[in-house]
């Protein structure tokens, strides 16, 4: 026994010596350090670096109060990839397409209050000669109806990204009175098929041709239209999330199944609210001034419930995007039992912007007050 006791006293000391030694290290890390100034030594002059990217490194020293290890690094940009090895900085630099000198900051970082800043610059990439020319698919070979215009410059797309003059030529083959063009504005004129010769202005030779179709009454096509609402919510959204839809731009893509979904006013929706004495609306930018007559309404697709759609709108236009003019008000939408497109002739009119107000629903027009939004499957405009 007494052999047994002397061993495990014995043990007892080594444990406590070593769990000393250890306490008497940790009394001196980097949380009581008292940090000097100079912490760091780096050049401290930026980082350069031509457009072509690649790697930049630089090494650095630390006092000898603190562990070079507990050193980071960050980066503000997504072209720079930035990480510490040992006591080396190592910038991995990406390809620049930009034909600007582009700028940025990486940091090294000990503590909250020892942080160093330095700038890398990365130098414009040269002007490149155009090598594509991509046609809008919703123009090309398409069906579009009399009298929509469209800005060509905001639909087509000139490759690659960094070409110096992405200027087009537009030149009109064949029957010249299907379709006007002047400044990249085309406008369809007439029934018939015209094909639009573009073709790149920097001497590069290429070009592309846009077939365009003009026939009847078709509605417009809405590719690069934009939408906002009347209203933001406490998420920041202008519309309330319904399962995978509910976005005010879900009123563009041809399908009623999806649509823009607005709480009606005076109630809330998962966790959305509209004010009682807020009007609701949306206003559409077509990009450029459309001439219409009429406008098409689609309820949402797959539910039948009509305390769900609106009864009524009143609508307005603008070629500013500020000061409206009213075109039609307090006009009637079918709701009962129809999910097909609705068509409705307004007063012709020719604006750029077109807002739409949310006049009536079931809850204000003697229905049901079930139900806290309303959702639009499809809104368009045309000319007949």
């Amino acid at each position: 026994m007494k052999h047994i006791r002397n061993f495990i006293q014995n043990n007892v000391f080594f444990l406590m010596c070593i769990l000393c030694t250890f306490l008497s290290s940790c009394s001196n890390d980097d949380d009581t350090t008292i940090v000097p100034d100079n912490w760091i030594n780096i050049p401290n002059e930026g980082f350069t670096i031509g457009y072509e990217g690649g790697l930049l490194t630089r090494d650095f020293t630390v006092s000898a109060e603190i562990n070079p290890e507990r050193v980071y690094i960050i980066s503000e940009s997504n072209w720079i990839r930035a990480s510490i090895e040992n006591t080396t900085v190592n910038l991995r630099i990406t390809e620049s397409t930009v034909t600007q000198e582009r700028n940025s900051i990486v940091t090294l970082i000990y503590d909250g209050a020892h942080r160093l800043e330095l700038p890398v610059t990365q130098a414009a990439a040269p002007a490149a000669k155009v090598s594509e020319i991509r046609l809008p698919a919703s123009l090309h070979n398409q069906t579009i109806g009399l009298g929509q215009v469209f800005n060509l410059t905001s639909l087509i797309e000139v490759m690659p990204a960094n070409a110096g003059n992405k200027t087009l030529n537009y030149t009109v083959e064949g029957d010249k009175d299907i379709v006007s063009i002047e400044n990249g504005i085309l406008k369809i004129e007439k029934e018939g098929t015209a094909t639009i010769k573009v073709a790149a202005t920097d001497g590069s030779g290429v070009t592309a041709d846009l077939k365009i179709i003009g026939s009847g009454t078709e509605p417009f096509i809405r590719d690069g239209w934009s939408v906002e609402t009347s209203i933001k919510y406490s998420n920041g959204n202008g519309y309330v999330v319904d399962g995978s839809t509910g976005k005010p731009e879900d009123m563009f893509d041809g399908d009623a199944s999806t649509f823009l979904s607005l709480v009606k006013p005076g109630k809330s929706y998962s966790g959305s609210t509209t004010p009682a004495d807020h009007q609701l609306y949306f206003v559409v930018d077509m990009g450029v001034e459309q001439s219409f007559n009429y406008f098409t309404w689609a309820h949402r697709a797959g539910n039948s419930y009509d305390y769900l759609r609106v009864w009524g709108i009143s609508i307005e236009g603008s070629n500013n995007g500020k000061d409206f003019t009213e075109i039609q008000s307090n006009i009637d939408i079918p709701h009962a039992n129809n999910t097909d497109e609705i068509k409705i002739e307004i007063p012709e009119s020719t604006y750029r912007y077109i807002k739409v107000k949310l006049v009536k629903w079931s809850d204000i027009a003697g229905g049901s007050t079930s139900g806290s939004s309303m959702q639009i499957g499809e809104f368009n405009v045309g000319k007949k």
